[in-house]
C-alpha cells in the first residue's frame, strides 16, 4: 500500500469516527441510553448535533447517552432554518424535536 493510500485510509477512518451516528457507537449490553428523534416537515433536511454535521437527514432517531445536546436542522426540500436547540435526554426516554418552516415545534 502506498503512503498516499495509507493516509487516505486514516483520513476516512477519522471522518467516519466523527460523523457516524451515535447509535452505532453506543449500543451495548446494559446501555442505559435514551433516544433523540429529529424530524422535519418536509423531511430530508440536514442535521447538526453539537456542531457536527450528521450523514443522516431528517427524519431519524439516534440512540444516545443521557445528557444535553445542541441540535440544528437546515436546508432540505423546504429550505428549513432551525438554529441550535438545546435538548436533554434522560436514560430510557425519547425526546422528539421537529423543525418546520415556522421554526422548532
Amino acid at each position: 500500500m502506498s503512503l498516499s493510500m495509507a493516509w487516505l485510509a486514516i483520513e476516512l477512518s477519522i471522518g467516519w469516527a466523527l460523523l457516524r451516528p451515535p447509535a452505532l457507537e453506543l449500543q451495548s449490553p446494559g446501555f442505559d441510553g435514551g433516544k433523540l428523534e429529529i424530524n422535519s416537515v418536509p423531511e430530508g433536511a440536514n442535521i447538526s448535533i453539537n456542531g457536527k454535521t450528521a450523514q443522516q437527514r431528517t427524519n431519524t432517531t439516534y440512540v444516545v447517552s443521557p445528557g444535553s445536546y445542541k441540535v440544528a436542522v437546515t436546508g432540505g426540500p423546504g429550505n428549513l432554518n432551525c438554529g441550535e436547540k438545546s435538548v436533554s435526554v434522560s436514560s430510557g426516554s425519547t425526546v422528539t424535536v421537529t423543525c418546520t418552516s415556522k421554526g422548532w415545534q
